[in-house]
Parts: C-alpha cells; structure tokens; sequence
C-alpha cells in the first residue's frame, strides 16, 4: 500500500459577504478535491485539540499521526530540528520573523516576502552585533522565517523562556503591536533584544535597496513559538513504514525529520503563489516508488488568507487542487494500491487575517475505504454526510493501518 497526505495550509475559512455567503473553498473550481470526496470519505475532523493554539505546529502535527498533546513543546524547536540545529538542555529556540513595524502597527509579518539572500544577510549582521550583549545567535532560514536560540542565564532560565507568552506575528496584521508584545519574567531580556536588532536593521544596505525598489524594510524582528527540544517516535517505530516529507517551509521538514522521515528538497519551493507545484508533486511521485507514504505540503492559501487577499487564496487552492491532486489521483488510477488524503490543518479566515480552530473538511480514498456520500470537497459539503470526528490524528493512524475503512 502507498499513502498520500496532502495538505493545502489554511485553506478552511468562513464565509464570505464578497462572495455571496460562500467560502473560498466553495467559490474555487476543485474538480480534483470533488471526485476525492466522491469516490471516498468525506466529512470534518479537528486537527487542533482544544485548548491548543490553532498553528500550522500542531495542525501538521495531527496530519502526521501524532497526537499534538503529547508532541507538541513550540514551534520553532521543531524548524530548529530541520536545520541540524541541536539544543543543549540550557537553549531555547525561538521563531524570528523578519517583520515591518510601521506607524505602531505590525504593518507585514513577512517584511514583503523578504527573499532569503536578503535575510541571510541581516541574520548575519545580527550575529555580527547582538552576541555579545545577548545569550542568543541568529539562524537564517526561509524568506521571513528564521530562529534565534537563546541560551539561559540564571536571571533568565530556560522555564523563564518557555513560559514567556509570545503572540504570533501573523495573528495581528495592521494591528498596534505594544499590546501583544511579550509577556512574562523573560520580557524584558527579549523586548531589548527585538529593539537593538530594530537599531541594527534600520539603516540596514539591504533595507536601503528596498525601500529604494518600493519593497517594505524588514525593520524589526519578532520572537514567537519558543521551546525546548522535543522528542518524537518515528515513523517507522510508529506506525511500521517509511516516508518523505515535501514543503518549502522549516516546520513541516522538522516534523518529517523528528519523525523518521526523508526531508526532499525542490528547489522552486517558496512557500508562497509562484511555488514549483509541478515539482513538488513530480518529486513526490517518484518518492513513492523507494517509500510507502509521502506528505506535500503547500502553504500558499494560507499566505494569501494572512494577507486578507481571497483572490490569491482562491488561486492557490485552485493551483493546489490542479497542480497537487490531480496528478496524485492519476497516478492512484494507475496504481490503485494507493490511499489519499486531502485537507487543511486549520482555519485561516479572510476577515480576520488570522488562524482559528475548529471543524474542518477532509477527503480520503483509496483501497478499503467505502464511499459515504460526500458530493463536493467544501466545508459545508463535508458537513453534510454527517460524518464528524473528533481529531485527525486518529484518522490518519486508521489510513496506515486498517485495511478498510467505512464510516457508514
């Protein structure tokens, strides 16, 4: 048996006035998603816990198999683990985003899409500087994404650090930043540091040139999704098969790595609309033929959706449906031994430029598993065949081990 995931970040949402009530789900053509829901299961699962912050983290969590409640210990610990960063027991990982603060307001968490040349380069020049008044050193990543690690200091322990409440930047576009700035007995020390690295960013040569180009600076940086480093059965002890993970993104190849996984790596993969989704899938493909299961994950809905754009959300999941599923269901038709599902890890609503909770739609089909009506892949379709579960971890372990699945 082959197994496919295929995950379309963000791409749930709630419905929209600008188009008549629907959401951008039901708005795009998803010929692909349709027939999935048609030929298997459909209905809504939750693959955020309550209780558990509504993150791409612990949404990929569940879609992986794992329980998030058990796993999950920050976000940036696990990008930490996709870039061979080890943590002593004295270091916390810390996600740092490159953002643009303008006229008090977190103006745009990605600094314009920064590339990662650019920020390469002033993650260099924060290393150059901020040592030696900081425990911390900067670890360049992808476009805005990037980590600090932070090693404690008997003022500031590593519980003072992992207890800090740290507001995600993308939770609070074109809002005033001074109320969700961090919280808790290490503040101070991670304030400071965000407002040194703002003196060094400033007057920056690769903020000059974009401001010169009409491209918003990357004035500032913004500590979140800390912790410690967190440990994870693989794959292979877990559920008995190998794997390989596709994204363009630090956390879902940390997970993969955390879990066994081979991370593959495509070059055209931005984690934003003009993504290589021809060779994410076709790297995909070709990994089933030495693998038993390969995760795609595509982030680009939910870039749009943080942006408070449902054209390009309605793009990307058309892209994502065209480019990702429809080739995974033609090679299923030709090699029918093959399970796939398709779904979203959480919400990403429109209105709110901003993740939530709550039940989403999935499709699942393959070998094994009965139809249970679902007509079309949406969030009101899958709501109506009446199935709910109440997780997706659980599902995703019944798609590796049972030999059929029906939900009636």
């Amino acid at each position: 048996m082959k197994y496919m995931v295929l995950l379309g970040d963000g791409m749930a949402d709630w419905p929209l006035a600008e188009y008549e009530g629907r959401t951008p789900l039901q708005v795009a053509q998803t010929p692909a998603m349709d027939r999935l829901a048609r030929q298997g299961i459909s209905g809504l699962f939750c693959p955020i816990p309550e209780g558990l912050p509504p993150g791409s983290d612990v949404g990929n969590l569940s879609l992986f198999g794992y329980d998030p409640r058990t796993t999950f210990g920050g976000r940036a610990p696990i990008e930490a683990a996709n870039q061979g960063i080890p943590l002593a027991e004295d270091q916390v990982a810390f996600r740092c985003n490159l953002v643009t603060l303008e006229d008090a307001l977190m103006q745009d968490f990605t600094a314009g899409h920064i590339t990662s040349a650019e920020g390469a380069r002033l993650m260099a020049s924060l290393n150059d500087h901020l040592p030696k008044r900081f425990p911390a050193v900067f670890h360049p990543g992808v476009s805005y994404r990037h980590l600090t690690v932070f090693t404690a200091t008997p003022a500031c322990t590593v519980d003072h650090c992992v207890a800090l409440t740290c507001e995600p930047p993308h939770n609070i576009t074109g809002q005033p930043y001074a109320p969700f700035l961090p919280k808790g007995h290490a503040a101070e020390l991670v304030m400071d540091l965000m407002a040194s690295a703002q003196d060094i960013l400033r007057d920056h040569p690769v903020n000059k040139l974009r401001i010169q180009a009409g491209h918003p600076p990357a004035n500032s940086i913004w500590l979140w999704g800390q912790g410690k480093s967190p440990a994870m059965a693989t794959y292979r002890d877990k559920f008995g098969i190998a794997g390989a993970v596709i994204s363009a993104v630090d956390l879902i190849k940390g997970i993969g790595k955390l879990a066994g996984l081979d991370v593959i790596d495509v070059p055209g993969a931005t984690g934003w609309i003009d993504t290589d989704y021809e060779g994410k899938i076709a790297a995909g493909l070709k990994a089933l033929d030495t693998h038993d299961f390969i995760y795609i994950h595509v982030e680009a809905p939910d870039e749009a959706a943080h942006q408070g754009r449902a054209d390009l959300k309605i793009c990307a999941i058309e892209d994502f449906d065209r480019r990702i599923v429809a080739p995974a269901l033609a090679y299923q038709q030709k090699n029918p031994n093959c399970r796939i599902l398709a779904a979203p890890d959480h919400f990403t609503a429109i209105e709110t430029k901003t993740h939530a909770g709550g039940p989403l739609p999935f499709a699942l089909a393959g070998p094994g598993i009965a139809p249970n009506g679902g007509l079309a892949y949406s969030e009101a379709d899958a709501a109506r065949t009446g199935l709910r579960l109440p997780d997706a971890h659980t599902l995703v372990a019944r798609m590796f081990k049972d030999p059929s699945i029906c939900f009636g």
